[in-house]
């Protein structure tokens, strides 16, 4: 299913690659204003070129301020292709959705709002814990265990280039840094202390260093 699945938004992308012309790329500031519509893919979402509403099959009202967060409760979504065929998706399959030039991303089941955007986004979102508690029946190994899960919030980076989630450690701001070797360097050097402390600054110096350039189409 999910081969079927990846080959229909193959044939879906291609289908939107000859019906939209890339014209060219702007400098993101607060001004700028990003295309409305579903992300099926992270390159969709690099790309700045999401299903937009005139390809959506819906029985919601379009014009609605809450269009978008409404059609994300549903568990499918009808979308058309250029060939006037309707295809069908899951919603847990979507990468993401702007609305209202807002961002959001699927995150651990739920779809949170890009906070900051810049080469380096980032988000609060969610992460599922798994802690071990005593339980009145037992295990295989005859201990009394069980897995109790809770959902606690969790920051996140969001690499605009690529759509990589990843989570607001120092590691993975290491990571990313590394298209930038000198920066990464003076981070690489700092204490465990003030890498945790530093982390949002880097990441605004990487931005400030980096400005976004989104691609805009005709």
């Amino acid at each position: 299913m999910k081969i079927v699945f990846f080959l229909t938004l193959a044939f879906f992308f291609c289908e939107e690659v000859f019906s939209q012309t890339f014209s060219h790329k702007e400098i993101y500031d607060s001004d700028f204003v990003f295309t409305e519509g579903i992300y099926l893919t992270k390159k969709d979402f690099s790309e700045n070129k999401p299903i937009e509403k005139s390809r959506i099959n819906s029985q919601l009202d379009p014009e609605s301020l809450t269009f978008f967060e409404e059609l994300m409760q549903q568990r499918t979504i009808s979308l058309y292709d250029n060939l006037g065929q309707e295809i069908t998706i899951k919603t847990s399959e979507v990468f993401g959705y702007c609305s209202s030039n807002g961002i959001y991303v699927l995150n651990n089941g739920a779809f949170s709002r890009v906070g900051i955007i810049g080469s380096i986004c980032h988000f609060l979102g969610s992460k599922t814990v798994y802690n071990p508690a005593y339980s009145p029946y037992w295990d295989y190994y005859n201990r009394p265990f069980t897995q109790v899960s809770t959902v606690e919030p969790q920051q996140y980076f969001l690499v605009f280039e690529t759509g990589q989630i990843l989570e607001y450690t120092p590691q993975n701001l290491e990571m990313i840094l590394m298209k930038d070797p000198a920066l990464h360097d003076e981070y690489a050097e700092l204490s465990r202390r003030k890498k945790n402390s530093k982390l949002f600054y880097y990441m605004r110096l990487y931005n400030e260093k980096h400005p976004l350039y989104v691609p805009v189409y005709k």
